[in-house]
């Protein structure tokens, strides 16, 4: 299975996202997904190379779970796209995780300073602060704008030393709106609101928020081209399909069920929906995550896995009780199950509504048995 013939590529959104920061008005766009629908793909297969081909210097960093060292992986990807290679190419060389010591140019001098990650934990010293910006005015140019790439940036403000590092790096772009553009991804509309909507966050009116349009049904027929050019399983489009939107247009999980089929062509379509479910749960941690929540956010969960339209109202009461057995706790108790499942990043708001920021996670907690409640 090579990469070209299972990629689907959204040329025509590269193109508009392209267009907007290389010829447009806007320096930055803040570009929502839910989790597992395609972001990061589109970042380093579509946008990436579309800019590169355009004679386009562009960094890509994943600021997911990265808590401790957001920093440091700024330094680390800005230094790499100084010295040569595509996105692809960096991405297919670190697939580890970065060495707790690194080195870098030392900007103004051929040698080479070292980083140490373990000294970047907590708050950012002033040097690395003042290195960062150095980076920025290498990579800025006037005629052909450096696009920086920032994945799930809404993880920096769960940081509780990063404010020093959003900062600079606000700063950094401010001084250099002709050189350099940036796209910041995210999968909760709630963070990537907190960083750039209100008057008092970080990149007030620095971005203009977009969504990541959902895929459509030539994804599918995509899928199955490149699924019978390398499998002698039979899967019809029909059943396709329906198991596409079954687990809400989720490329990530759609494409890992045709592979199971393609693996395993004796296994029936529910069961390799069954074998996906079971192996995403276990490496994405659903049961613990699971086991980490009480009864009422359990409950809660549940509730707005199935977008009960008010879990604060009668319905909302009566799906509990149907769930539980039991009368539903008071409104203030769910509102703190919805706050808990918020900051453990479970829940998000979309469009007013709170809703469980994973669909793969959504589907798994719809088939949670009653005993569970």
């Amino acid at each position: 299975m090579t990469r070209s013939r299972w990629h689907y590529p959204r040329k025509e959104f590269a193109d508009r996202v392209y267009a907007l920061l290389a010829d447009g008005p806007v320096q930055g766009l803040s570009l929502f997904g839910p989790r597992r629908t395609g972001k990061t793909q589109f970042l380093t297969h579509d946008l990436a190379p579309l800019a590169e081909s355009k004679g386009h210097r562009v960094v890509y960093a994943s600021l997911w779970q990265t808590l401790d060292t957001p920093l440091g992986i700024l330094l680390y990807e800005f230094d790499r796209a100084l010295r040569a290679g595509s996105v692809w190419d960096r991405l297919t060389t670190a697939a580890g995780d970065i060495a707790p010591k690194f080195k870098v140019k030392a900007p103004g001098s051929p040698g080479e300073m070292e980083i140490d990650l373990s000294q970047l934990k907590g708050k950012a010293p002033e040097s690395h602060l003042l290195l960062l910006d150095q980076y920025c005015e290498r990579l800025a140019r006037g005629r052909k704008p450096a696009f920086l790439l920032f994945d799930e940036f809404q993880e920096l403000a769960r940081s509780k030393t990063a404010a020093p590092l959003i900062a600079a790096l606000r700063t950094s772009l401010d001084k250099r709106k002709n050189g350099l553009v940036a796209v910041f991804t995210g999968s909760s509309r709630e963070g990537l609101r907190a960083m750039f909507s209100p008057r008092e966050a970080p990149f007030f009116r620095f971005a203009t928020p977009i969504d990541l349009p959902p895929m459509e049904d030539a994804f599918v027929d995509h899928q199955l081209a490149a699924f019978k050019a390398t499998s002698k399983a039979k899967v019809t489009r029909d059943a396709a399909l329906k198991i596409f939107h079954r687990f809400d247009r989720s490329p990530a999980f759609f494409q890992r069920w045709l592979t199971t089929m393609a693996l395993h062509p004796e296994m029936s379509e529910d069961a390799a929906i069954a074998k996906v479910q079971s192996e995403i749960a276990e490496e994405f941690g659903f049961g613990k995550r699971w086991l980490e929540l009480n009864g009422i956010q359990r409950v809660t969960a549940r509730l707005l896995a199935e977008k009960v339209a008010q879990i604060y109202s009668q319905q909302g009461a009566d799906r509990i009780k149907a769930l539980t057995g039991a009368p539903a706790p008071g409104s203030s108790a769910i509102q703190s199950a919805v706050q808990r499942l918020s900051r453990l990043g479970i829940a998000d708001k979309w469009e007013g509504e709170w809703r469980l920021s994973d669909p793969l996670f959504e589907a798994w907690v719809l088939n949670r048995p009653e005993t569970d409640f």
